[in-house]
């Protein structure tokens, strides 16, 4: 068979064995020369010898360590008795990473049936039955096609560094209204709320500013699903840091400071008691607030934090949008909790916003 065309391929079709069907993370995955010799034989209707397969492997193991695509000394393919196994590749994502990469992409709306499919074709090793088998399940909600093509044409912006008019709107069940044309300068793309958010350069809010001094008073947040149209725009300037350094920055302090996808002109300092009947019930309200700020690392536990006592104590630095006082509201809705702000300013306004509450509720007492 040494002559033949199918021996040829047969190189190729061991080498896409090893890598798509073993897997270097599961000690229970191998494979024999006999479970070769079948998959081959199915693959092309031919029986090849033993010795050409042991000859592939020993070919195969001296490409890859030419390529440098695992550590020096070692082989991609190594025996262990009758059992032939793989080491893990350079660069190779290990089945925990899948797994979480697989559930990150299950429970996005942007994913749907065909996708589902695609992911399981290209890592079958990580949807075996050893493996406890994943399974992905497509988001009831549908992506539209438009959608999508959207999404890729802001990230194409982003690449080509291109201005971009969007038509944007005010969601109103299931229609958008008030649309309004605006020309923006794409910069990187936020995931919230189930939701894509575009972070862009307003060119309008930027036309007087200085570079780069004063850019980032044009920093927005647009949501996508409340884009009715990207489209492209040929006599629009790509405005832009000059300095990458700086634009990182100001990209993180601008998510940094957002509050449940919401952007604050200014940080603020918020300093709260958390008292509650029981640890847990202290637990449970700060897990609830803390998950709504963009960046835990914003978040300082005081030294005098009692705990086994039901009593947390933290400092907060955080953006001022609106949505901050909706989160400091949700702590006092949980049962056997209570909360103390101890700046005066934010004391203030957020008591306007509980008197707001109270006339929606007809409560004048307030």
């Amino acid at each position: 068979m040494a002559n033949s065309e199918l021996s040829k391929l047969k190189i190729l079709f061991i080498y896409d064995y090893f890598k798509t069907r073993v897997n270097a993370f599961d000690p229970n995955s191998y494979v024999t020369v006999n479970d070769l010799i079948g998959y081959l034989e199915e693959q092309t209707g031919t029986t090849f010898e033993r010795k050409s397969i042991y000859a592939d492997i020993n070919k195969i193991n001296e490409y890859i360590g030419k390529t440098h695509k695992v550590k020096s000394g070692d082989l991609w393919i190594t025996t262990e008795g009758k059992k032939y196994r793989r080491n893990e590749l350079d660069g190779e994502i290990t089945t925990d990473e899948a797994r979480l990469i697989v559930d990150a992409i299950s429970t996005t709306a942007f994913v749907d049936t065909e996708l589902c499919k695609k992911i399981i074709n290209m890592f079958p090793t990580y949807f075996t039955r050893s493996s406890g088998r994943r399974v992905l399940y497509s988001h009831d909600e549908k992506i539209t096609r438009r959608m999508i093509s959207w999404l890729n044409n802001i990230r194409n912006g982003i690449e080509r560094k291109e201005a971009k008019k969007i038509i944007y709107g005010y969601q109103l069940g299931s229609e958008l209204t008030e649309k309004n044309e605006r020309i923006i300068s794409p910069l990187t793309l936020d995931w919230e709320n189930n939701c894509y958010y575009v972070i862009a350069i307003d060119n309008s809010a930027a036309k007087d500013l200085k570079r780069d001094q004063e850019l980032s008073k044009a920093l927005r947040r647009y949501r996508l699903d409340r884009v009715a149209n990207v489209l492209e725009v040929s006599n629009a300037p790509y405005i832009d840091y000059e300095s990458e350094k700086l634009k990182s920055q100001e990209l993180k302090r601008f998510i940094d400071n957002s509050v449940s996808a919401y952007s604050g002109d200014k940080v603020i300092l918020v300093q709260l008691t958390i008292k509650g009947n029981t640890r847990k019930d202290v637990l449970k309200a700060y897990g609830a607030f803390s998950s709504r700020l963009n960046n835990d690392n914003n978040i300082h536990i005081e030294d005098d934090t009692k705990l086994d006592k039901g009593i947390l104590k933290i400092n907060v630095k955080t953006g001022h949008a609106p949505t901050l006082y909706t989160d400091l509201f949700e702590l006092t809705t949980f049962e056997g909790v209570e909360i103390e702000i101890h700046n005066d300013d934010i004391c203030k306004e957020y008591g306007e916003y509980i008197r707001k509450a109270a006339r929606a509720a007809k409560l004048q007492s307030l």
